[in-house]
């Protein structure tokens, strides 16, 4: 190889470990977006019927436990996964199929209460501010 087809094959490879890195990137990015979009319907389904304060300081409760939420939400898309599986799973086995459904179960109530956790939160720390701390 002579210098020049040297730095052509140089050139070659950056250019592909560039492009590798912006589609894991894009996809590292897009990742993103999707859990955002899921904490925003979330934030919508449960705030809408408050006043804006509420609201408002609802938000704050959520991004400031936005860890706790998305683990929340992790766990119950595990659950639902399994219980897709148990479902689909030869022979069928009853017993299994209920035990998955009981974890979807729990995981929702786990989900719901620890919204509700945020938005009793956001309640006090709102009525907390109209009283003037008393």
């Amino acid at each position: 190889m002579n210098g020049r087809s040297w730095i052509w094959a140089a050139v070659l490879v950056v250019l592909a470990l560039s492009l590798a890195l912006n589609f894991f990137f894009i996809g590292y990015a897009s990742h993103g977006l999707r859990q955002a979009a899921v904490g925003r319907g979330l934030l919508a389904e449960v705030a809408g019927a408050y006043s804006p304060e509420v609201r408002k300081e609802f938000r704050s409760v959520m991004r400031d436990n936005r860890a706790r939420t998305f683990e929340a939400l992790r766990q119950l898309r595990a659950a639902r996964s399994d219980l897709a599986a148990a479902e689909k799973a030869q022979p069928f086995d009853e017993a299994a199929v209920r035990q998955a459904m009981a974890a979807v179960r729990a995981a929702t109530t786990n989900l719901q209460a620890t919204v509700q956790d945020y938005l009793l939160a956001a309640i006090k720390n709102v009525n907390a501010k109209s009283t003037g701390g008393r």
